[in-house]
């Protein structure tokens, strides 16, 4: 199989990564190449500015996440497109406590990519070539095509960085300097959102005229062109991704209507497991807990994925009608997921960074706060503590989680999961209670398609009983 393939990775976190890969990927689609963009890691937000820059979703390659599928994700979104690949923290930093497992390296391995090294130089000169040749030489596994230096001061640092990497045999790919136009928005979770409107107008284009400019951009395609061929074995499973009794049963079921929370609030969703959703005989339905008056009609499932409720709580709460056909629908018995922010949102009220108390759901026995200092980040083993519509008793779930709040019971209620980290019991987390599964784990369905086989086909339990 044929991909044409880079990854751009890091020497460390903050020397720009997602401005340049944006940058790049705009200025790829420019040249008329049909750019699919990626992140490696669980990050929900980098994506979305992959998305402006090619005007379709990105994808994540999270090798906790996705397990043993995700050369099959990679390949089911990545045939006939060139793969423009952003890493995650420095080159080589995975998992706590493994040899790498999971890094940007690790996942370029899977994938035989080719790597560009993305180095800020702002404060460096000749040891510029100590740097790349240890970035090179850590693991001969590793194929290092290239070298972008960013943040570059002048013209005279640029001859001294150059002077000093071209005994290396590694070709400087770009230099770039200091501007001020290449700083993205930040704030308590990373970067704003595009749909946040994190994006100022024009931004992408100057973007991508910057790196057209600094970038040899047919030294970059000709990298990618080069990437070796991916093994066909390798990607079995994209042309088999469904257990075929599951999808015969839910076949013969009908199409399950999936509501989806999608507006400013939540909008951290996964697309690979929406699109795998889609392959399972699932209509997706997006409604907008902000804008919306009344919840779609004859939905057989609710999805409220994470985001930020915490900036849109007095349209939230002042949602009343919203509110009430949510309730509603909760009484009907039939099945409400959320994660993060959505679990937040079905609580009786979220108090925000100045300690204002605003009601919400109420659907929960549980009240939400806001925090200055990050409660949970991190790889997460989840255990169901019950039967739910995901999976029976005991089913174990590979999770992400990262918030600034933290939640309080009234009194206790049966728990979603029991956590594990690092293999030992970490605590007891979210709620799961008769038609309703909510918690801080972020999952990502594709890499555990057995859970949305499970959802769906809930409705044929149901029906039956």
């Amino acid at each position: 199989m044929r991909i044409p393939r880079i990854v751009l990775a890091g020497t460390h976190s903050g020397v720009g990564k997602t401005t340049l890969a944006t940058g790049l990927m705009a200025a790829l689609k420019k040249r008329g190449r049909p750019i699919q963009g990626y992140k490696v890691g669980p990050d929900y937000i980098d994506p979305s500015y992959h998305a402006a820059a090619t005007g379709r979703a990105s994808r994540n390659l999270d090798r906790w996440l996705l397990g043993e599928h995700l050369p099959s994700v990679f390949a089911q979104s990545s045939e006939e497109n060139w793969a423009v690949i952003e890493g995650v923290m420095g080159m080589f930093d995975g998992m706590s406590g493994t040899a790498g497992f999971g890094s940007t390296a690790d996942v370029a391995k899977l994938l035989h990519a080719p790597i560009i090294l993305i180095v800020d130089a702002s404060s460096m000169s000749r040891s510029v070539a100590a740097l790349v040749h240890g970035f090179n030489s850590f693991d001969p596994q590793v194929n290092l095509q290239g070298v972008i230096l960013n943040r570059v001061k002048s013209p005279a640092q640029e001859k001294i960085l150059r002077e000093a990497l071209s005994d290396l045999q590694i070709p400087v790919l770009g230099v770039l300097p200091k501007e001020g136009a290449l700083h993205l928005p930040e704030r308590h979770l990373g970067l704003v959102p595009v749909g946040e409107g994190g994006l100022l107008e024009g931004f992408i284009d100057t973007l991508s005229e910057l790196i057209t400019k600094h970038v040899d951009l047919e030294q970059v395609e000709t990298i990618m062109r080069n990437a070796p061929n991916l093994l066909e074995s390798l990607f079995e499973e994209t042309k088999t991704n469904l257990h075929s009794m599951t999808a015969q049963t839910l076949a013969q079921s009908g199409k399950f209507r999936l509501g989806l929370a999608h507006d400013e609030a939540f909008l951290f969703y996964y697309q690979d497991a929406l699109d795998l959703a889609e392959r399972l005989n699932c209509i997706i339905v997006p409604f907008s807990p902000l804008h919306d008056r009344f919840l779609p009609q004859n939905l057989d499932g609710i999805f409220i994925g994470g985001g930020f409720p915490e900036l849109h709580l007095n349209h939230l709460s002042n949602n009343i009608s919203f509110l009430e056909s949510l309730r509603d629908y909760a009484k009907s018995g039939k099945p409400i997921y959320a994660e993060c922010g959505g679990y937040m949102y079905l609580g009786q009220s979220i108090t925000d960074f100045e300690g204002n108390e605003v009601p919400l759901a109420g659907l929960i026995p549980m009240k939400a706060e806001m925090t200055k200092r990050l409660q949970g980040i991190g790889y997460r083993e989840g255990v169901f503590c019950q039967d739910n519509f995901l999976g029976p008793r005991g089913t174990t779930v590979q999770g992400h989680e990262f918030h600034y709040s933290r939640v309080t019971y009234k009194k206790d209620f049966p728990s979603a999961y029991e956590l594990f980290k690092g293999g030992k019991a970490d605590r007891m987390e979210g709620y799961a209670r008769e038609n309703i599964v909510a918690s801080y784990l972020h999952l990502h369905f594709s890499g555990q398609p057995g859970l949305l086989e499970h959802w769906f086909a809930s409705r044929s339990r149901r029906s039956e009983v």
